[in-house]
């Protein structure tokens, strides 16, 4: 049975009667396995919010897991979930696990509060993975904070050729959905440039 059929048939079948058992088999199975409880859980929306808050704010949870519960109450969007996530950043000391949370975060619609400290971050690493996955949060915060960050990242000759690109396409992001910081980013000093690559970026693709 294809992985689509098979979420598809939870979600038609049990509902939401199913969210325990997915919740559960999301922080203890294999990846796959995990993936498809994932897709299932977010297909089913708000109404596995109450459960999942219940669910990461679990002492039975390893710390590990239950970064995988804040990344799918960042991908449903409740705003329910905000005050949860901020209680648990005080649980993790590790860059990478608070970048997730972050991220979630910003998702949910917490960026502008969580945007200066992504960005002082993003500064302050020169770890190709963390950037990556800083530059991903940042690009969800859609705050002219992020864009300013971004383009600063774009212009550090330290840089990498794809950590570059990633860079540009977080900008893109941020300027698909607030169009007007793209005055904004014209008045960065390398602003015009980036509009530019954008630009014929975009005739590429």
């Amino acid at each position: 049975m294809e992985r689509e059929e098979l979420i598809n048939r939870i979600v038609e079948e049990k509902g939401v009667e199913a969210v325990p058992v997915l919740l559960g088999l999301l922080v203890s199975e294999d990846g796959e396995t995990a993936q498809i409880c994932f897709d299932a859980l977010l297909q089913m929306g708000k109404d596995v919010v109450p459960l999942l808050i219940e669910k990461i704010g679990s002492e039975e949870i390893d710390p590990v897991s239950r970064l995988y519960l804040v990344d799918l109450a960042g991908e449903i969007g409740d705003r329910r979930a905000v005050p949860h996530l901020y209680k648990i950043l005080n649980e993790y000391d590790d860059e990478k696990s608070q970048i997730v949370i972050y991220e979630a975060l910003a998702r949910l619609g917490e960026g502008e509060k969580v945007v200066d400290v992504l960005a002082l971050m993003l500064e302050e690493n020169n770890d190709a993975e963390l950037q990556d996955q800083l530059i991903m949060a940042l690009s969800n915060t859609d705050s002219s904070v992020a864009v300013k960050a971004l383009a600063g990242l774009y212009g550090n000759k330290m840089a990498d050729k794809s950590t570059k690109s990633f860079a540009l396409e977080g900008i893109h992001s941020i300027l698909a959905k607030r169009h007007e910081l793209k005055n904004y980013l014209l008045s960065l000093h390398n602003g015009k440039e980036i509009a530019e690559r954008l630009y014929q970026w975009q005739k590429e693709i």
